[in-house]
C-alpha cells in the first residue's frame, strides 16, 4: 500500500517537486478584517507591497478540520495511506487539528488505524518542505507509512534554516520572536541571523551590517557541510527582496556548492510575520549538530516522537 504526504502551503514547496513527488498540498489562510484568503490565491509582490503600507499585521488561520478530514478521505480513498508533514505546532494550529481529525476517523473506523500519521515540521518554509520531500522520496522508493515518518524526522535533523530580516518589527508585531525577544530595545541597531530551532525562532548571531549578516549565514553553511559528510539539499528563501537573494545566490551560494540552486519566494502566512528578509534552507548528508551543541538527531528526534 503506497503513502502519499500531505502538507500545507507554508512549506512553499515548488509546484514541479510537488508533481514529481505526488505531494498534495493545502492552503494555509491569509485574516485581513472580515476577508479571509487562501495563500495560493495571494499575489506575493502586491501583497508585500501592501504590508509596506499599512501599521498592522494580517493574522492566518488553518483551513477548517472538515477540508483537512476531506484531503485525507480522498487519498485514503486512492489506496494510499496518509503522512502529513507540517508546520511547527508552535507556529500553527494545523498539526494538532490534524491530529485531531485522524484520531477520530480511527476512532469511527478501526480498519484505518496505522494508516494515517503526522510528523511536526519543526520549522516553517522549506526546512518542512525538505522533510516532506524526505518523506515522499522514501514513499516512491516503496517506503511504510512509519519508514516515511522517519525519512522526514531524520531529514529535520540534517538540516538548518538561517535567515537575517531587514527589521524585528514585523517578529515583534506578530508575536513570533520567540527566543530572539533579547534582540529588542537597544539591539535593534544590530542586524540579526536568526534561525528555528526547538520550534522557536531563536538568535544564531548578531552583526552590525546587512552584507555581514549574509555573510556570516554563508561562514556557518560552509561549516556545516564540513562537520556533517556534505550537502544533500540546499535553496535560498527571501520575503520581499528578490534582488539581493538572487544576487546573494548567484554570486554566493551557487560558486560555494558547484551547482545551481533555487531561489524560492515565502508567501504571506510566514512572510507577513518576519517581513522583508533573505536566507538559506539546507540538508547535509549527516546530522547536524544545534546552535546548543547537541545533535539534532537527538534533540529534534526525541522531541518529534514524543508527539507522535
Amino acid at each position: 500500500m503506497a503513502v502519499r504526504v500531505l502538507t500545507d502551503s507554508a512549506s512553499y514547496i515548488p509546484v514541479d517537486d510537488l508533481e514529481r513527488y505526488d505531494i498534495r498540498r493545502f492552503s494555509m489562510i491569509l485574516v485581513e478584517g472580515d476577508r479571509q484568503t487562501p495563500e495560493l490565491d495571494i499575489d506575493y509582490n502586491e501583497f508585500y507591497a501592501h504590508l509596506a503600507q499599512v501599521d498592522y499585521l494580517p493574522t492566518t488561520s488553518l483551513p477548517s478540520p472538515e477540508e483537512i478530514r476531506g484531503h485525507i478521505e480522498d487519498i485514503l480513498a486512492q489506496g494510499h495511506d496518509v503522512l502529513g508533514v507540517f508546520l511547527p505546532s508552535t507556529f500553527s494550529g494545523v498539526f494538532d487539528t490534524y491530529k485531531m481529525v485522524a484520531s477520530q476517523m480511527a476512532e469511527e473506523d478501526p480498519s484505518l488505524v496505522g494508516r494515517i500519521d503526522v510528523v511536526d515540521g519543526s520549522s516553517p518554509c522549506m526546512e518542512a518542505g525538505f522533510a516532506a520531500l524526505a518523506a515522499a522520496e522514501c514513499a516512491q522508493a516503496g517506503g511504510t507509512l512509519p519508514e516515511c515518518a522517519a525519512a522526514a524526522e531524520a531529514s529535520m535533523a540534517r538540516s538548518r534554516f538561517l535567515f537575517a530580516p531587514r527589521t524585528l518589527t514585523y517578529l515583534e508585531r506578530g508575536g513570533r520572536i520567540g527566543r530572539a525577544s533579547a534582540l529588542l530595545g537597544g539591539l535593534l541597531k544590530l542586524v540579526p541571523v536568526l534561525t528555528v530551532e526547538d520550534r522557536y525562532t531563536s538568535t544564531y548571531t548578531k552583526v552590525r551590517t546587512w552584507p555581514k549578516a549574509l555573510a556570516t549565514i554563508k561562514e556557518k553553511l560552509v561549516a556545516d557541510i564540513e562537520a556533517s559528510g556534505g550537502l544533500k539539499r540546499i535553496c535560498v528563501h527571501y520575503i520581499a527582496e528578490p534582488e539581493e537573494a538572487t544576487t546573494f545566490c548567484r554570486n554566493v551560494i551557487e560558486p560555494l556548492v558547484g551547482f545551481e540552486v533555487r531561489v524560492i519566494p515565502i508567501g504571506p502566512v510566514v512572510g507577513a510575520h518576519v517581513g522583508p528578509a533573505v536566507g538559506v534552507v539546507y540538508e547535509t548528508l549527516d546530522p547536524i549538530v544545534s546552535l546548543h551543541g547537541e545533535s539534532m538527531l537527538d534533540r529534534l528526534g526525541d522531541a518529534v516522537r514524543s508527539q507522535r
